[in-house]
């Protein structure tokens, strides 16, 4: 060990069995400090090189953990989320000065424009980046920082569901849109539980007409699923025309989708239905039907029975109906 002043500063160079380690302070007291506390560090074992922290910054760490991950998760979600949070003044932070007060900062910022679910979903996606960080790329942190941050709470869970006579009103509205396969994607929307992005995703190579069963690849929590197809999505696979890509949709943009299908729902004259409430809908049907909450897991893809109870919400008077068999 040894130091040494270079113009203005204070070089301190370690060499400890093989490793070189070198830092530049403004004081020679700091430099001394510094590689005296370094070598005790080194010599018990404790030492981490902090050097990475201060080069990398948040979006770089974010390339990386996308670059290994981007073929577990759906790509458009997963890598809109990365701009998201690499556009803000959060993803030009060296991971050195990554803290509670910026991340706080960038939690207020954004629930000022989006959802709280959102704000926690991109919070959380920092939170594994870091902690991907941590075990497999040898980045030095202390603690995750994230969890010096309190995540916005999750909303109240709709229970939205369709009624039969709704149900009828939206296919008729639905066919009377001037958007393409409208009724057909809504009602497979029902009848499979799939999510919006599921559905967009589906490829009819992964459809199996004859034992009625389809591939989900792309899903929420990264694990791909086969789910059941009842007769009526069989029937609607059948008759929708073949794409060029071989989905079983065609998507040219997710936002006029989303336009007209409230349109769709204005006309109908339903009230406060969106396009995910089609899951809670499809699972109150199957939950009516008798499915076990086990068989609801698997196609709609819920890990918990926690989860189906908020999707399948039973009406008092279907309960009534079962008490009087």
């Amino acid at each position: 060990m040894y130091i040494r002043k270079h113009g203005q500063k204070w070089q301190v160079h370690i060499r400890f069995k093989g490793m070189r380690i070198a830092q530049s302070f403004t004081k020679k007291s700091s430099a001394t400090k510094w590689a005296n506390k370094t070598l005790t560090q080194l010599e018990e074992g404790s030492f981490k090189n902090r050097d990475k922290l201060f080069k990398m910054k948040l979006r770089d760490l974010l390339k990386l953990y996308v670059d290994r991950y981007r073929d577990k998760y759906r790509r458009d979600t997963f890598e809109y989320s990365i701009r998201v949070i690499n556009r803000s003044t959060l993803g030009a932070c060296h991971l050195a000065h990554l803290d509670g007060v910026r991340l706080a900062n960038f939690r207020d910022t954004m629930l000022q424009s989006r959802a709280s679910a959102t704000v926690r979903k991109y919070l959380l996606l920092i939170s594994r980046a870091i902690n991907i960080g941590r075990k497999e790329m040898d980045i030095p942190f202390d603690h995750n920082p994230v969890s010096m941050v309190s995540l916005p709470t999750d909303p109240e869970h709709r229970d939205r569901v369709l009624s039969k006579q709704e149900r009828e009103l939206l296919f008729e509205s639905c066919d009377n849109s001037n958007y393409f396969n409208m009724r057909s994607i809504v009602e497979m929307a029902i009848e499979t539980l799939c999510r919006r992005g599921e559905l967009f995703d589906l490829n009819y190579k992964d459809c199996n007409l004859v034992a009625k069963t389809a591939l989900i690849r792309f899903t929420k929590n990264g694990k791909p699923r086969k789910i059941g197809l009842t007769s009526r999505a069989v029937e609607i696979i059948k008759s929708t025309t073949r794409t060029v890509d071989g989905k079983l949709f065609s998507l040219s943009s997710l936002s006029a989708f989303e336009k007209e299908f409230r349109k769709v729902v204005r006309n109908a004259g339903i009230k406060d239905f969106h396009f995910h409430d089609t899951r809670h809908t499809g699972a109150t049907y199957l939950a009516m039907k008798g499915w076990t909450t086990m068989e609801l897991m698997a196609q709609g893809g819920w890990s918990s029975a926690d989860m189906v109870a908020r999707y399948a919400n039973l009406s008092a008077e279907h309960l009534a109906k079962r008490l009087a068999l």
